[in-house]
Formats: structure tokens, C-alpha cells, sequence
């Protein structure tokens, strides 16, 4: 590099933005080119996307380079300004017809300016690049348009004039039927699945979207009815139904998921994967015994072995058995699942009251892996909090958000913390500045609405908070206890008891359990509230809104 252009890169290094409003003077569009898009970098560093996107288009004005174009729609994506990013994908696709990303790229932005016409023409584009091979560029095309859920409505009126550009193609109706129930059109989805099968009958993959259609239609048995035609002529049944189990699990179906697992076993014994999710699903039902049994038989193998070692951790954690769980962690000292081992066994240290020692392990893991201090933090806060020393575990939160202010994780806990202590106008406050920098944190909006219904006659206001939360996360159990439980406060029982009901029917929660139990105690049904409560006191013998609740209604 000539000593010009040395002196040029170090001056913009250390220039201020400003000292850059006056283009220097070159000779050549090369030198010119290499100005902007050394300005772009510069701005790049110094975290000004828009304008370094700027900088770049301007170097492509000189030199025609796809490289520098790539670099403008990458900036300008995560500045967020999509009329820039357009311009910076158009000549990128210009000067890279070829390029499968940057065509890409135009599809999803001219979705998201509502241009349908561009959005088709691309997708169409797509779809013949991949030629002969269609299925695969209508596959792309649908996985495209399912990343762009707020522009449901275009994306799946792309699709159906796509689909009349092939009307004879079965690969056309398969990828609008897996749009369609991407987007949750179910009716739709099988229509154009049993259309597809009308001209390839055979197809594997439809008749699998064909039954996962059903499955989220709670029609299991036209679901198995799919399923057992499809089996009959398989040469790998095992392959299907570890297919199918994973469609189950997805639509909330883990009863009838464990059955195609256990199924699989009953075949291939051998089968780590199926044993391995037989005995996640068993954790989850609390069938301790037969998760036990699952995961010990998985304890030598290579890749599961550690998790195992994790779960039948957690497994004597559940029956009450904190030594052996802790042993049991213990083992688990590499893979995903090592840092939740260690975690757990601090957590189940401070319980046993080894708090010291339970911390030290926390404060260690602050200094080994900083990046995920935050994490630690949390858990050795949890430890004060088990431990009634919520003073300490107030300035614990402090010092934690002294390094990494507005954290949510962290103001989480602390609102916790505040509300323990009695002092909910901090704890409010804390969930507030969490929805300040992200309005849709479902779990604030919630804990914020619960916490207002807990504390005070501002039933309307929570309400709205939690039907926001509701509409974010509607399959959470904890939003649905809360929707539920402000209802009752509204004195809507009925509406309470249908959504308490739901709420139990996701997650066996004592807290659930407990306004579930009070809520058809008001309604008359003291015996159905008795023995629910009953249940779930042997399950929780010490939970503290659960016994409250019994020791007030039932003294009555």
C-alpha cells in the first residue's frame, strides 16, 4: 500500500465523525471507492449501520464490486432500514445474478414493503434457479415466506399464485400446505396436503404433513389412521414413528408421543434416540420409575450418556433424594448440560446448608466464564433467597446490574426480591424498565399484571397487561393462571374456573392448584376444591400460597 493511502486508512481510524463531512479529493473512482468504503467500515466500527450502508452503496457508484454490495444489504438489515437495504439487494442482485442470498434477501423485503408483484417475480426466480429439481425451490420458497410471520396475509397470497404458475406440481401443493400451517391455516394446509396426494399418492412427506395436520386439529384418530397406512408398506418404521412422536410432542400430545417411542423400543431396543425422549417424556409425566429405567441404560453411551447422568439428576432432585442427585451431577462435567449440572449441585449444596460452599461454586464460574455472569448471579441470589436472606440478596442483584445495567434476567430477580421484602412499588418499577426496553416480555407483563392483582384493586389494568402476555404466550400455563386468576378477582367464575382448569391441565402447579381449589370453592364444590388441594399437598406438602389458601377456606 502506498504511504498516501497508509496515512489516509490511520487518519480515518481516529477522525471524528465530523472532520468526514468534507470528501477529500481523488483521481480516480478506485481511489474514491476506496474512501467510502473505508468511511462504511470505519462508521461499521463505530456501530452506525445506516451509514456505513451508505458509504458502501456510494463505493458502488465507483467500482461495480459484488463484495461491497453484500456488505451494504448486511449493514443496512441490521440497521433496520429496509427501504436502504432494498436499494443495496437490488444491486447486489445486479452485479450477482447468481447469488441465491441476495435474490433472497429481495424476496423478504419486497414481502416486507408489501410489494407482492417483486415478492412473486423473486420467489418464482427461486424456484427456477433450482430447476429440474422444483421441489427443493418450493421448499426454499416456503421456508422464506414462514420467516416473515407479520406479513402472514401476503406471504400466503405469494404462494397460492406461485402454486397456479405449477398447477400440476405436487412439490407446489406440499409447500403451501407447510406455509399454511406455519401460519396456523389449518384448513387450508389439508387441502393443499390431500391435493398433493391426488397426484403423487404415494408421497411420504405428505402424508406426514397430512398427519401433523390432524395432530394440531386434536384429530388424533384420522392422525393414526395416516400413520398406520403409511407404516404398512414402510421398509423404515422405526424412522416414522420417531417422526410422527416429534409431531406429537410439538402439539402438546406427550401421552400418545411416549406410546410411538415405547413402540419403536419394542422393535429396536437399541434405539438411543427413542429411549432417550421415552424417558424426557416420563421426567415430564413424573413416571420416575420408568425414567429411571430409560436413563440408566443410556448411562455408557457416547453421546447421551452425560445427559443421562443430567436427568436421572433431576429425577432424584423430583423424589426428593438431594444426595443423590448431587452425585449424580457430578458426573456431568462436559457437554451442553455440564454448566446446569454444576448449578444444581450448588443450589442443592446451600439447601442441604452448605450455603458457603454453594455460593463459592457460583462466584468461581463468575470468574471462569464472565460472559455468563449474569447466570451465576441469578443462582447464587436464588440461594439467599431460599435461605430468607433477602437483604444480601438485594445488594447481590445491585452489584450484578452495576455491571450489566438493564439486564432483564436480572431485574427479573430483583423485582422478586423487592416483593418478598414488601416493598412492591420497587418491584413494579423493576418490571417496568424491563418492559421499557422490550414492551413484549411476556414474562414481565405477566409477573407485572399478576403482581398488581395480588396487591391492590387495579384488576382492569391488569388484566389488559396479562392479555397482552396471553396473546404473546398462549400456550403458557403461568399466563393462563394469571388471566384466570384476575378473572376471579373480577368475580367472572365461570370464565376463572375454565381457565384455572386449563392452566392445571398444562402444569400440575401447587399455586395453580390453589386458586383453581378457590375458585370452585366460591363456585359451591368444597369437595372437588378439598380433594384437588389434598393432591397437591402430597405432592408439596410446604408450599406457602397453597397452605395459606387451605388455612383460610378451610377454617371456614
Amino acid at each position: 500500500m502506498k504511504l498516501a493511502s497508509l496515512l489516509l486508512s490511520a487518519a480515518l481510524l481516529i477522525a471524528p465523525p465530523a472532520l468526514l463531512a468534507a470528501e477529500p479529493r481523488f483521481d480516480s473512482a478506485t481511489a474514491r471507492a476506496q474512501y467510502h468504503a473505508m468511511v462504511g467500515e470505519l462508521a461499521a466500527l463505530r456501530d452506525q449501520p445506516a451509514l456505513a450502508a451508505s458509504e458502501f452503496l456510494k463505493a458502488l457508484d465507483e467500482v461495480p464490486d459484488p463484495g461491497l454490495a453484500m456488505r451494504a444489504a448486511a449493514l443496512s438489515l441490521a440497521a433496520h432500514d429496509e427501504p436502504l437495504a432494498r436499494r443495496a439487494t437490488r444491486r447486489w442482485m445486479q452485479l450477482d445474478p447468481s447469488s441465491a442470498d441476495a435474490r433472497e434477501a429481495s424476496a423478504r423485503l419486497a414481502l416486507r414493503a408489501g410489494d407482492r408483484g417483486e415478492t412473486l417475480q423473486l420467489c418464482e426466480a427461486i424456484v427456477r434457479a433450482r430447476a429440474p429439481a422444483l421441489d427443493e425451490g418450493f421448499r426454499a420458497v416456503a421456508i422464506l415466506l414462514s420467516q416473515e410471520s407479520e406479513h402472514r396475509d401476503d406471504a400466503l397470497a405469494v404462494m397460492e399464485q406461485l402454486r397456479r404458475k405449477w398447477p400440476d406440481s405436487a412439490a407446489a401443493l406440499h409447500s403451501q400446505g407447510m406455509l399454511a400451517m406455519r401460519f396456523n391455516d389449518l384448513a387450508l394446509a389439508e387441502k393443499a396436503a390431500r391435493d398433493a396426494l391426488k397426484i403423487t399418492p404415494d408421497a411420504r412427506d405428505t402424508q406426514l404433513l397430512l398427519a401433523a395436520v390432524m395432530v394440531r386439529q386434536n384429530r388424533l384418530a384420522d392422525a393414526d389412521a395416516v400413520m398406520a397406512a403409511l407404516l404398512k408398506g414402510s421398509k423404515e418404521p422405526a424412522e416414522l414413528r420417531m417422526a410422527y412422536a416429534r409431531l406429537l410432542l410439538e402439539a402438546d400430545h406427550p401421552v400418545e408421543a411416549r406410546r410411538q417411542f415405547e413402540a419403536v423400543l419394542a422393535a429396536k431396543s437399541d434405539s438411543a434416540e427413542a429411549r432417550y425422549a421415552a424417558a424426557l417424556v416420563a421426567v415430564q409425566q413424573e413416571d420416575y420409575a420408568a425414567a429411571e429405567t430409560h436413563l440408566k441404560k443410556l448411562l455408557g453411551h457416547e453421546l447421551l450418556g452425560q445427559a443421562a447422568a443430567f436427568y436421572l439428576g433431576r429425577v432424584a432432585e423430583a423424589r426428593k433424594q438431594p444426595q443423590q442427585a448431587m452425585d449424580w451431577y457430578a458426573q456431568v462435567t462436559r457437554g451442553d448440560l455440564a454448566i446446569d449440572a454444576v448449578v444444581r449441585r450448588a443450589r442443592l449444596l446451600a439447601k442441604s446448608g452448605k450455603l458457603d460452599e454453594g455460593r463459592s461454586a457460583m462466584q468461581q464460574l463468575r470468574e471462569q466464564i464472565p460472559q455468563l455472569a449474569p447466570r451465576f448471579y441469578l443462582a447464587e441470589a436464588e440461594m439467599l433467597v431460599d435461605a430468607n436472606r433477602l437483604p444480601e440478596a438485594l445488594q447481590l442483584y445491585q452489584r450484578a446490574l452495576a455491571e450489566r445495567p438493564d439486564d432483564p434476567e436480572l431485574l427479573y430477580g430483583l423485582s422478586l426480591v423487592h416483593d418478598r421484602m414488601g416493598q412492591g412499588d420497587a418491584a413494579e418499577a423493576d418490571l417496568r424498565r424491563i418492559l421499557k426496553g422490550n414492551p413484549d416480555d411476556s414474562r414481565a407483563l405477566n409477573a407485572l399484571g399478576y403482581m398488581i392483582t395480588e396487591h391492590g384493586s387495579r384488576y382492569d389494568e391488569a388484566r389488559k397487561l396479562i392479555a397482552r402476555a396471553l396473546e404473546l404466550t398462549p400456550d403458557d400455563a403461568a399466563v393462563i393462571d394469571s388471566m384466570g386468576w384476575v378473572e376471579y378477582q373480577l368475580g367472572h367464575l365461570q370464565d376463572a374456573r375454565t381457565l384455572l382448569e386449563k392452566a392445571f391441565g398444562k402444569a400440575r402447579d401447587p399455586e395453580i392448584a390453589a386458586h383453581l381449589g378457590e375458585v370452585l370453592w366460591r363456585l359451591g364444590d368444597q369437595g372437588a376444591a378439598r380433594t384437588l388441594w389434598q393432591d397437591a399437598l402430597k405432592r408439596d406438602p410446604e408450599h406457602k400460597v397453597l397452605r395459606q389458601t387451605v388455612e383460610r377456606l378451610d377454617r371456614k
